[in-house]
């Protein structure tokens, strides 16, 4: 086996051991500081890091492809024989299915578990108990996961024409019931994950780097802000008092409960006073004051970064149309890109220069996993109108927890097919590979002929041109069944629709504050926002006593 397995698997195992630790000090992170389990902070940190290294295996996929063909002549490589690649690409299979393995039985089993388990918790309830009540509301998922793999198994496949004989299809089409199997059972999680990116990630594209450029507000604006708004409170309160004051009147209910809220609404406004006040001594406060200018010039590049990953889509989902070698029959795949595609050009570049490639991608796995999370963070985890659960920093009970890892979990899944298959598609399916299109008699020989010398597409000849891993299991589905690509393609235009909505948004949003709540900060934000927000109302539509 050639040296390069070694390095790419051994930059895998150090990527794969940061994306752990990353877990574990993300969940420390968000976990609510007075309410915490143990179980669940485990699964949570176990679910993310699975998921995370599972899509860091992609550029050690295609590093490993890309390292079979010579970039000078276009021909395989000596060490390259079909044996040793065939060997190769079975290692990275088995690792692909093992970690979609381990993420369907914590979708559909582990993590439920953990969430009832944890719902089951009672001081006189024993264990057993509430073991027995987690087994019972996790059998429903258990039952679709069983209903899933039924169906896929007996799933008969929609095959492309028979006028498209291309090497390419014969290869990705040699599978078994237990690969096709796996490979639908994940195209379904990642479905559901691409609503999560349409929901969350795509509106957080543009608010997590206008939040970074934008900053937070100054701490005497702030203070000032809320010193005005205390004293509307207390003048408020006053006037309430004074019309009960010198008469023998007994306050009627709704001046009671008017009266209860403003002493709420003082209590919130002094508790931000005094924590700005504690923001002003801070000294990680100087720190982040001192740190701005680097916030404001990571948030520019986030933002540029972000145009760039929206241009390379619309180009590709538009070339998809043009260009797909049997459209909607085999789910829109593209054959070989004709419109220029930025990301895919940085990446097939990069791929030449291991592991930067490998760099830019965690990058870009990070910007798109931040960007998520704030989504989440902005908008809550919800369901139709209601809010369930609020992430927030040492404010997240362990149910809010369990359910970020199910939607980072799926969104992560979601983007493994973007990626693949829109974002840099060329990348992903051969990385930097080329071949010769020179041929003399049987040889091909580009030696002294580079303008022959092209880069591999689906068309190219499956003897030198090596797809990746990744690529097969996704094309794979979308040839089976191409009704699920079809959903997949469309579900990238809705993407792109909700990032221009958010980034409407974006631009019109408030800058965040600097203010936690001391000891307080597991009580309800937004409820307190909104109780000052009603608060607001009632003054403007209220009369003042003198």
């Amino acid at each position: 086996m050639p040296a390069v397995v070694g390095i790419a698997w051994t930059v895998y195992g150090i990527v794969a051991a940061i994306f752990f630790l990353f877990s574990i000090g993300f969940t420390r992170y968000y976990q609510d500081k007075h309410e915490r389990d143990t179980f669940a902070t485990i699964v949570t940190i176990l679910a993310l890091g699975l998921v995370l290294s599972c899509l860091a295996l992609l550029p050690v996929d295609i590093f490993l492809v890309s390292s079979t063909v010579d970039q000078w002549t276009g021909l395989k490589k000596p060490w390259a024989t079909p044996d040793t690649i065939e060997n190769m690409k079975f290692v990275v299979q088995w690792v692909y299915y093992g970690c979609y393995g381990m993420i369907g039985f914590f979708c559909f089993f582990l993590i439920p578990f953990a969430y009832f388990y944890y719902e089951e918790e009672d001081v006189d309830q024993a264990r057993r108990d509430r073991i027995k009540g987690a087994f019972k509301y996790t059998s429903f998922f258990v039952a679709i996961s069983i209903f899933l793999f039924l169906f896929a198994l007996f799933l008969k496949p929609n095959r492309p024409p028979p006028k498209l004989d291309l090497d390419w299809f014969k290869h990705i089409l040699l599978e078994s019931n237990g690969e096709k199997t796996i490979a639908f059972v994940i195209a379904c999680l990642a479905l559901l994950g691409m609503l999560i990116l349409i929901g969350y990630t795509a509106p957080g594209l543009s608010l997590f780097p206008m939040g970074l450029i934008k900053g937070k507000k100054a701490l005497d604006v702030e203070n000032e802000d809320v010193g005005n708004q205390l004293v509307a409170v207390r003048e408020r309160q006053r006037a309430l008092q004074a019309k009960y004051t010198g008469n023998n009147k007994v306050m009627t209910a709704h001046d009671y409960r008017s009266m209860e809220n403003l002493e709420d609404e003082e209590r919130i406004l002094v508790r931000r006073l005094r924590g700005i006040e504690e923001d002003k001594k801070s000294v990680w406060q100087k720190i982040f004051t001192f740190l701005r200018p680097f916030e404001l010039i990571i948030g520019i590049l986030s933002f540029m970064l972000t145009w760039v990953i929206m241009i390379s889509m619309f180009l590709t989902i538009v070339d998809k149309i043009a260009s797909s070698i049997c459209g909607r029959q085999c789910g829109y795949i593209i054959s070989h890109p004709t419109l220029f595609n930025p990301i895919n050009f940085i990446f097939v570049n990069l791929s030449k220069w291991f592991p930067l490639d490998y760099v830019f991608m965690i990058i870009l796995i990070l910007y798109y996993f931040m960007a998520t999370l704030s989504g989440l963070v902005t908008m809550g985890i919800r369901f139709l109108w209601m809010n369930l659960y609020h992430i927030r920093k040492n404010g997240t009970a362990p149910q809010g927890l369990l359910v970020t890892a199910v939607l980072l979990t799926l969104s992560l899944l979601a983007l493994n097919y973007t990626v693949t298959t829109t974002v840099a598609p060329g990348y992903a399916h051969f990385g930097s590979q080329v071949y010769c299109n020179y041929t003399i008699g049987d040889k091909r020989d580009c030696s002294d002929r580079n303008e022959y010398i092209i880069p591999c597409d689906l068309k190219a000849p499956t003897e030198i041109c090596t797809p990746t891993t990744s690529s097969i299991l996704i094309d794979r589905v979308l040839v089976d069944t191409p009704f699920l690509g079809f959903i997949f393609y469309w579900c990238q235009w809705a993407f792109l629709g909700m990032f221009l909505i958010g980034s409407v948004v974006a631009i019109f949003w408030r800058p965040r504050n600097n203010v936690g709540s001391g000891d307080d900060d597991y009580l309800d934000d937004e409820e307190q926002q909104g109780l000052l927000s009603s608060g607001s109302q009632q003054q403007q539509q209220q009369p003042s006593y003198h």
